[in-house]
């Protein structure tokens, strides 16, 4: 059994310890789930920045703890608008999620722009900028030496996360609906496509995963 395999078995554990009681735990096929699942995995990353801004807004003293906390902020947030060419998940799209609360999108560029030009690739940005220079002694002694110099972001100030925990908390309620949707299509396609028979097979409660013993 490989790592992910392990990982799963885990999950699934949960979810019977969770709500196997009083239930009948049963799997749903991926295929149906897709849009759902994805979904609820975005509402994950933005609940998590959430926390990020949270200690961000106490100012932490060590700029590494700051630093960390903001480029791990800009990196999953630019996660739920990026395309997933290989699953061919889901994604949030800009003109659908802003077309009402436009005052909410030029935050969101300039997040994007430091997902795409500072985090993701080294591109044109404020976020990090450097130079090169030459030292030259003014006397007869020493050597020319060639150097660098750069400025970094290290974190956000308080306006701007002011306004990026808003447009977080925004996209939150949005990704909210479309999960209720999505959800409710798989809910609807799962009972209209298996009889009682065959879901009787996807039932989890009794299933035996291994290690589940030992991770009590």
């Amino acid at each position: 059994m490989n790592k992910k395999q392990k990982r799963y078995f885990k999950l699934i554990a949960k979810a019977i310890q969770e709500y196997g009681e009083e239930n009948h735990v049963v799997a749903v096929p991926g295929f149906m789930s897709k849009q759902f699942s994805t979904y609820c995995s975005i509402r994950e990353d933005l609940r998590l920045m959430l926390e990020y801004i949270k200690i961000l807004k106490t100012n932490p003293a060590n700029h590494y703890i700051k630093s960390s906390l903001t480029y791990a902020l800009i990196a999953l947030y630019g996660k739920c608008f990026t395309d997933s060419t290989k699953t061919k998940r889901p994604k949030l799209e800009p003109n659908q999620v802003f077309s009402k609360k436009k005052k909410n999108r030029k935050i969101h560029e300039y997040l994007i722009s430091l997902r795409h030009d500072f985090i993701a690739h080294r591109g044109n940005t404020l976020g990090e900028i450097g130079i090169a220079f030459l030292a030259i002694p003014k006397g007869d002694n020493g050597q020319s030496q060639i150097r660098y110099r750069q400025s970094k972001i290290i974190s956000f100030n308080d306006k701007k996360l002011e306004k990026t925990e808003s447009l977080v908390k925004f996209l939150i309620k949005e990704v909210e609906s479309k999960i209720q949707k999505c959800g409710q299509r798989a809910y609807n396609g799962f009972f209209n496509t298996f009889s009682e028979k065959e879901m009787a097979v996807m039932i989890m409660n009794n299933l035996k995963i291994p290690g589940a013993e030992s991770n009590k």
